[in-house]
């Protein structure tokens, strides 16, 4: 049976943090907790050229847009978090691009989080296409590698290809010896 794990972008959250966004005062300070914050991660508050949102109807025409904007570059994703091997470079896995998709995709994947070692390039998978085996660059070793999978759809704009919207996850790529 082949599990699936869905990502969809959490509008409903910024829709909130928006709205609740609305109903503070202009410039207020952030809300003090006891707990002690390192300063130099925080990200400090705008001060100039910022206004409040005051009229309710612009509000929900702004998050009407953003979340039709989310399901027009939503990617969903299906795919095991496993893959499998006994020789490092030939695996048993499953990476789709699902049917919810409405544009083709390419899958990247690399085993490091600064992308420079890329394990993987496919050519483009249309929608309900999926990877059941892939042939890696080069071998992992024996033992569990975390890999970083960049999922990125295209569409044609004005006869060329172009990148429509990327996402990324990390998958466990197991070798275990025969």
């Amino acid at each position: 049976m082949k599990s699936s794990v869905r990502y969809w972008v959490p509008l409903l959250l910024a829709a909130v943090m928006l709205l609740a966004g609305c109903s503070k005062k202009e410039n207020a300070a952030p809300e003090e907790d006891s707990q002690p914050v390192d300063r130099s991660l925080v990200i400090g508050y705008a001060e100039e050229g910022v206004t409040v949102v005051e009229d309710p109807q612009e509000m929900a025409k702004a998050i009407q847009q953003a979340i039709q904007n989310a399901e027009n570059s939503a990617i969903a994703l299906e795919y095991k978090n496993e893959a499998f091997s006994h020789d490092g470079v030939n695996f048993d896995c499953y990476i789709a691009n699902s049917l919810e998709n409405k544009f083709d995709m390419f899958i990247q994947i690399f085993s490091d989080g600064t992308f420079q070692d890329e394990l993987f390039l496919s050519q483009l998978l249309r929608p309900g296409q999926a990877f059941e085996k892939l042939t890696l660059n080069h071998e992992l070793p024996e033992g569990t590698t975390r890999v970083y999978v960049a999922l990125t759809q295209v569409e044609t704009v004005n006869g060329e290809q172009a990148v429509h919207a990327q996402t990324f996850v990390t998958m466990d790529f197991s070798v275990s010896a025969q």
